[in-house]
């Protein structure tokens, strides 16, 4: 018997703050789809010199935010913009002080996750800002380790690439291979819980979305689950001097203190 996937229309998932009270529904996105909720955040240090990282487009009510890593944050001030997806793929530069007046990052004290509130001139929401947040309800809350045998997709900017020419994030898959486990964070050398994937992270995912898809290809068959999760944000690589790499994520259960403030 033949499988089927129904993939709902994007228009009905990325949604603005104005819209009507979200559907809970068991939503299943593809990483194609996604690609509009992240944002490369940069920042000039020098001439010719940029600090870069990875937002996600977040929707809470009616409050709109950026979230993202808390040693990347640190950086993104006034003289910092965003790059965003705009019509037939085009990279579209904005000032981060258009989106929010003043830039307040408000810091997990523990984790290392930053949101930032959002208040873009009615203009700049309705030109660019449009269904491209990810409703609150997609995040994994749930202080729980993700299952290792779930795939997981991880969608960013890294090294800056993907904001150039053409807006195209880059995606890596790869699956957990801790459950939850403490270590102290590389930025701050404090504790905090994380969960370790198989694969290294590169310099610009930092604060990269992970997401579980949902979606298991196998030949000309699809399967899916219960529908696509937000699971945590890249926090960097551990190595060693053998060569060996993981990566380590901040689990999303952080961002309900955020949001809850």
């Amino acid at each position: 018997m033949k499988s089927t996937i129904l993939i709902l229309v994007l228009i009905t998932i990325f949604i603005s703050p104005m819209d009507a009270q979200i559907k809970k529904q068991n939503l299943i996105l593809t990483a194609d789809q996604l690609t509009i909720t992240v944002v490369n955040l940069r920042k000039e240090i020098s001439l010719g010199k940029e600090v870069t990282g990875t937002g996600s487009f977040l929707v809470k009510g009616d409050a709109i935010y950026i979230v993202t890593a808390s040693h990347v944050s640190k950086d993104m001030d006034d003289s910092a913009y965003v790059i965003i997806q705009g019509e037939n793929n085009s990279p579209v530069k904005i000032e981060l002080k258009k989106l929010a007046n003043p830039i307040k990052w408000i810091n997990h004290p523990i984790a290392d996750l930053s949101i930032l509130k959002l208040n873009p001139e009615k203009v700049i929401m309705e030109t660019y800002l449009q269904k491209r947040f990810i409703p609150y309800e997609m995040i994994d809350i749930s202080n729980v380790a993700i299952p290792r045998n779930t795939q997981l997709t991880i969608i960013g900017f890294p090294l800056g690439l993907g904001s150039v020419g053409h807006f195209s994030p880059l995606t890596y898959r790869t699956f957990p291979s801790s459950g939850l486990i403490t270590l102290n964070r590389f930025d701050t050398n404090n504790p905090q819980t994380f969960i370790i994937l198989e694969n290294p992270s590169i310099g610009g995912y930092s604060g990269a979305p992970v997401y579980d898809l949902s979606i298991i290809e196998s030949g000309t068959m699809k399967l899916t689950g219960d529908g696509t999760k937000l699971h945590g944000f890249i926090h960097g690589t551990i190595s060693d001097e053998t060569g060996g790499k993981l990566s380590a994520i901040t689990p999303a259960y952080y961002l309900k203190d955020l949001l809850e403030q």
